[in-house]
């Protein structure tokens, strides 16, 4: 097979590498891709929906695999579609489940999916009217896709107010914070539950914890993660059959009978409460760092799993991981989650052997000098026989990597009280 995936993360490059241990592979491109990725294919240069289609049919390309959110809330799955090549990745009516967290919480809602109490809003004076009444803390949520900064978690009514302000009237957000949703706060622990859908079926992947803010201990501003660890204990088994049959599987049909057949990945955000796991939100695709430590756990081929899946011929059959554990820490640029430096030089990658290093926010410079071009550089992701084991060799495989300004958390993995938070 040859496979085109879009996209230019560390996710992308954890995909990549899975895929390219299929002994189903042909050939392997990215779009655009990265210096980690070009070492597993070619990296090409397509700028739009019609370039990638064009080269997608021109290649012969036997499956397209997206990862960003963004091009498949656009409708890039059904350009393909158009165009006779087969896409991993939904709809753009499916996707609007990720691009609208209105639209989500309506599917929520009709499902009978446990998940905060909310209302939707417009205008600014209606939205501040309904948030004095309510008992905070509050979460805001920019309606739309907003690079993950669209989310506030506001513990006064001074702060629901300047959130609200910077959506609806400051426009913030641009068309993304248009509309808003206010909801109640939820605290316990964040888990996250990805499962593979062909519309109808399902198969579920690892269970990760995510680390999204800065700082140590859960303090500090919310980032896009700061790292993960598969599998969590704090998501059982028990737990897992029950997101399926009373989340999952109802969401995949009430989207069928709305004509937004859903083929690709339901990543399920959770909030795991005293009450049980709610549900904070659905993305359209894999979650990023969740995807290293899946991909690293995974011991079966990926990529047939990912044509059943856009084919509507999901094989039904349980996936196999390997025992143990994983962990991913992310190495973070200067400025971060904030503005960003750029073009300082990496060092350390070849030195170390306890770990794989997923690529993201990297590019080489004419001589070819590694360095950093965006927010969240490398994913160190390592695996271990237990939690314990992995946390030490990612750690070790950091301790050799070095650029000016790097930032990371050093309890990624530890299951203290202290992880605990709140949206």
């Amino acid at each position: 097979m040859k496979v085109l995936v879009i996209g230019s993360g560390g996710r992308e490059h954890a995909l990549g590498w899975k895929i390219a241990q299929s002994p189903l592979l042909k050939a392997l491109f990215f779009a655009p891709g990265n210096p980690g990725t070009a070492k597993l294919g070619t990296n090409i240069a397509l700028a739009g929906t019609q370039a990638i289609c064009d080269f997608a049919r021109e290649e012969a390309i036997d499956l397209v695999v997206v990862g960003p959110e963004q091009p498949l809330v656009e409708g890039l799955a059904d350009a393909l579609a158009h165009t006779g090549i087969l896409c991993y990745g939904p709809s753009k009516a499916a996707a609007q489940l990720e691009g609208s967290k209105a639209f989500a919480k309506d599917i929520m809602r009709a499902a009978g999916v446990k998940t905060a109490a909310y209302e939707v809003f417009s205008d600014f004076n209606r939205a501040w009217a309904y948030a004095e009444q309510q008992k905070h803390p509050l979460v805001v949520k920019a309606d739309g896709l907003a690079a993950g900064k669209g989310v506030s978690i506001c513990q006064t009514p001074a702060e629901t107010q300047s959130a609200l302000r910077e959506a609806l009237q400051d426009s913030r957000f641009g068309d993304a914070g248009s509309q808003v949703v206010i909801e109640s706060f939820l605290k316990g622990r964040e888990a996250s539950f990805h499962l593979i859908c062909d519309g109808e079926r399902v198969v579920p992947l690892i269970s990760a914890q995510d680390h999204k803010t800065l700082n140590n201990g859960n303090t500090g501003p919310n980032t896009g993660g700061m790292g993960t660890f598969a599998p969590t204990p704090f998501l059982t088994s028990a737990m897992e059959k029950e997101l399926i049959e009373q989340v999952c599987l109802p969401v995949l049909k009430e989207l069928k009978q709305r004509g937004a057949e859903f083929r690709g990945t339901l990543f399920t955000g959770l909030m795991l409460t005293d009450d049980g796991p709610y549900v904070l939100e659905f993305n359209c695709r894999f979650g990023d760092p969740e995807t290293q430590v899946m991909m690293m756990l995974l011991n079966d081929d990926l990529l047939p799993v990912l044509k059943g899946s856009a084919e509507g011929k999901l094989p039904c059959a349980a996936l196999k991981w390997h025992k143990g554990s994983a962990v991913c820490v992310v190495l973070a640029a200067s400025g971060y989650p904030g503005t960003v430096r750029k073009g300082d030089a990496i060092h350390g990658l070849e030195v170390q052997d306890s770990a794989t290093i997923f690529q993201a926010g990297t590019e080489l410079t004419e001589d070819q000098t590694l360095v950093t071009n965006g927010g969240r550089v490398l994913g160190i992701t390592a695996a271990g026989e237990d939690l314990e084991e992995a946390r030490e060799k990612a750690y070790l495989a950091l301790s050799f990597v070095d650029f000016k300004g790097l930032q990371y958390r050093s309890d990624i993995g530890l299951l203290e009280p202290s992880q605990e938070g709140g949206i």
